[in-house]
């Protein structure tokens, strides 16, 4: 078969095997008339199976400038047969995976009897184009740093002249290029600036290292700029550096700020009036302030190995530690609370202790500050005045007992003697004057009980006011169980006569209180529940202890007749009041049992129902 080219012969089947290049002829269709083994070993084609199938169906080539696939029509090869040119070279890449080989081609048209075609031959370039696209990728690179920069890039010689320059900000130069490059440094900044800078470039140069140095504006304009400058030497130059100039105005203003900052706070932390320590995480002092050395007792070195919780009162620890938690996890800002440190010399000092932390940018826990009040003479004095109060009212509480118990005292003088010191003068006039033996023996029997109410009287009142001037009461340690068994002792007979029942719970066993009180109360309500009951019912008396608030409350419940006390609750505790009659009784005993307890700071009160019995509730205010 004879190709023609123009007026050149078609290439003969030697050159189209010769392995220089890849060959392929076509038809203009695309369809695939002959291509040597080179051409198939490059694009990664079978020649029996190439044949006769159009060259577009059988690749996708990509554009060599924004590696965009080509379609058929795009294809130079197309564009090449329609403009009929003696010659093309086109550069289109093929996919292999993931990369991309790229091929020179060159295309001549040919005729041949009735059809005409291209001639293509192409050879593999990929070396050379990856290595354009990665310069180009460079150049891109350094165009968007040089984009990014905030900063003056300077080529400058060793003797300081400038040779070229880069800035994303013409703005930033202090004069325009034509008026500095191919200048020396000393001919364009004051010498005070320019030859420490020709200094440095030279040693820069000499050792092959980097230099740097702060300066401020030499320009009157802008004084108040600062700007920093890195040396550099450039790689494969002996005489040229990199000059990188960058405002450091507002880091400068910064530092200073942050200077001014930490000068207030160090003034702050080591003269001020309150113990100051820095702690990390774990409580470990970082370090501490004279006034906190003062507190505790320790010097600063030896307060740098401690922490803290190990010198806090075990008491405190657990509250402390659960409060730093929340700190460190931001669920709180800061706390206050009030905890004891152990002195160095073993007793332990009251501090208001207030502590907060400090976060970095990523908002971080980077250590605490604690602030350190001594507050120990403080709660001394709180102590002081608590004791007092609590004194106080005793006292209060006792004057108004007293006042009370007088007045009660008084009433008993006005009611309890007046009627028999009325009738006495009266029996003792008729007996004066009567004649009749018979009607003056019923006057002496009269006057006989006056006198007997009188004496009677007269002997309660005296046991009431012995008791009021009992001033060497004795307080000790009384254990209820054997207080119980002594008063138990003395009613024995009449709880087995009536087959009583008694149980007792003492939850609080020992009371510091005058024993000769405890026998008398206790034995004063056991008494009435013995003897206050139905003839068909035993006794059942409950007797327990238990600890309240300031005291210790002791009740005794019992299955008795019990008191109306919407009726008699305000006569219950006074004196010769006697609410069941039947029952020998002189009803004094309650009200020397509520004496006895109101006249130590306790109270008395009773819960009771008609025929359901009556629980009495002692409360004592406990002395230690």
């Amino acid at each position: 078969m004879h190709l023609e080219r123009n007026s050149l012969s078609a290439p003969s089947a030697q050159t189209q095997s010769s392995g220089l290049e890849g060959l392929i002829t076509t038809l203009e269709d695309g369809t695939i008339l002959h291509l040597n083994e080179h051409a198939c070993e490059l694009l990664a084609l079978e020649i029996k199976d190439a044949k006769g199938k159009k060259l577009h169906q059988l690749i996708t080539f990509y554009s060599s400038e924004d590696v965009s696939p080509l379609t058929a029509e795009q294809t130079r090869f197309q564009i090449a047969l329609k403009n009929n040119p003696n010659d093309q070279e086109i550069i289109l890449g093929i996919a292999t995976g993931d990369m991309f080989k790229w091929f020179v081609f060159h295309t001549s048209p040919f005729s041949e009897e009735s059809n005409t075609g291209l001639l293509i031959s192409f050879i593999d370039i990929s070396k050379v184009i990856n290595q354009n696209h990665a310069l180009k990728d460079k150049q891109q690179q350094l165009q968007l740093l040089v984009a990014s920069l905030n900063d003056l890039v300077f080529e400058v010689t060793d003797t300081g002249v400038f040779k070229n320059y880069w800035t994303n900000d013409p703005g930033l130069l202090f004069y325009p290029p034509e008026e500095f490059l191919n200048k020396s440094l000393t001919e364009l900044f004051p010498a005070d600036l320019a030859i420490p800078t020709i200094q440095l470039i030279q040693k820069s140069l000499r050792l092959n290292r980097e230099f740097k140095m702060e300066f401020q504006s030499p320009s009157e304009q802008h004084i108040d700029k600062w700007y920093s400058l890195q040396i550099k030497p450039i790689h494969r130059s002996q005489n040229r550096i990199a000059l990188v100039v960058s405002d450091i105005t507002k880091q400068i203003e910064s530092t200073e700020k942050i200077r001014f900052n930490e000068h207030k706070f160090n003034q702050a932390f080591h003269f001020s009036g309150l113990g100051i320590a820095l702690t990390n995480l774990d409580g470990y002092c970082i370090e501490s302030n004279h006034t906190l050395t003062k507190i505790l007792g320790y010097t600063q070195e030896e307060l740098s190995t401690m922490k803290f919780s190990h010198n806090t009162h075990p008491d405190d620890v657990e509250r402390d530690i659960e409060l730093r938690r929340k700190l460190i996890r931001g669920e709180i800002e800061t706390f206050t609370i009030q905890k004891r440190y152990r002195h160095k010399l073993g007793h332990y000092v009251w501090c208001s202790v207030t502590i907060a932390a400090v976060f970095d940018n990523a908002n971080a826990p980077l250590f605490l500050i604690v602030q350190v009040q001594d507050i120990s003479e403080s709660k001394k004095n709180i102590e002081i005045l608590k004791r007092q109060k609590i004194e106080s009212d005793l006292v209060k509480m006792d004057l108004e007992t007293k006042v009370r118990q007088l007045e009660e005292f008084t009433n008993i003088l006005a009611h309890n003697l007046k009627g028999p010191l009325s009738n006495m003068p009266m029996l003792i006039d008729e007996l004066k004057v009567s004649t009749d033996e018979a009607v003056k023996a019923d006057f002496l029997n009269l006057l006989k009980i006056s006198t007997e109410q009188l004496t009677e009287t007269l002997h309660d009142l005296g046991e009431i006011l012995e008791l009021r001037s009992n001033k060497s009461l004795v307080f000790e340690d009384c254990d209820f169980l054997q207080i119980f068994y002594k008063v138990k002792q003395q009613y024995i007979g009449e709880i087995q006569q009536k087959n009583a029942i008694i149980s007792v719970e003492f939850n609080v066993t020992n009371i510091y209180y005058p024993k000769i009180y405890l026998e008398s109360i206790l034995g004063n309500l056991i008494s009435n529940s013995l003897r206050f009951t139905a003839s068909d019912k035993a006794p059942c008396i409950e007797i327990r202890t238990s600890l309240e608030e300031n005291g210790t409350l002791l009740t005794v419940k019992d299955n008795g007749l019990g008191i109306n006390l919407p009726k008699y609750k305000s006569q219950l505790f006074m004196f010769k009041k006697v609410f069941h009659r039947g029952f020998e009784s002189k009803g004094i005993g309650l009200f020397l049992t509520r004496y006895q307890v109101e006249s130590l700071g306790g109270k008395i009160d009773v819960q009771s129902e008609p025929n359901e019995g009556s629980v009495f509730s002692v409360k004592f205010l406990e002395r230690t």
